[in-house]
């Protein structure tokens, strides 16, 4: 078994992030700026949105691989290195109630450098109860930040696309 030794998982969510925002950038520009002259803006933020989805795709098998249920095969040895790996690099939340879980989100390198304090306040109040409920972990609820923050941001640029997809069938 091949031992990873980067975080994958923040990379690839970091990687997506500034995807996102080159995205939202890009289109932004396309739909401010009149005529053709526009065009290579349309398509670089097409392109920018596609790695973006990529990226995303990426970041979430591995957390599925990282804090997901473990396959039925799996080797004492996965199950130990996974457990080590996600202590090293702070992957699980640690606390379990909603201050000591905040004051985690916020100190994590990730999450502060692209979510806000009010972002991080909000989607806490949104998961905190149902990821304690069911056969979900608490401990995975940065995770579950992280991932719903991306989605968001996902969702926003998506529209964005449309509209500059619609501005560009029309020829304006």
């Amino acid at each position: 078994m091949s031992k990873t030794t980067e975080n994958l998982l923040y990379i690839k969510a970091g990687s997506c992030f500034d995807l996102i925002s080159l995205a939202q950038a890009a289109f932004a520009e396309f739909l401010q700026e009149p005529g053709t002259e526009a065009l290579p803006k349309y398509y670089r933020a097409r392109n920018y949105l596609r790695d973006a989805e990529s990226a995303y795709n990426e970041a979430f098998r591995e957390a599925k691989r990282l804090v997901g249920p473990l396959p039925p095969y799996s080797s004492p040895e996965f199950e130990k290195w996974r457990s080590e790996f996600v202590t090293q690099y702070s992957i699980l939340a640690a606390g379990q109630d909603l201050d000591s879980l905040k004051d985690d989100l916020l100190k994590d390198g990730l999450i502060s450098q692209h979510i806000s304090p009010g972002d991080v306040d909000r989607l806490l109040a949104k998961n905190f109860e149902t990821q304690r409920r069911g056969k979900r972990k608490l401990e995975n609820l940065k995770v579950r930040i992280l991932f719903d923050k991306l989605g968001e941001l996902m969702s926003a640029t998506q529209g964005l696309a449309r509209e500059a997809r619609e501005k560009f069938q029309a020829g304006r």
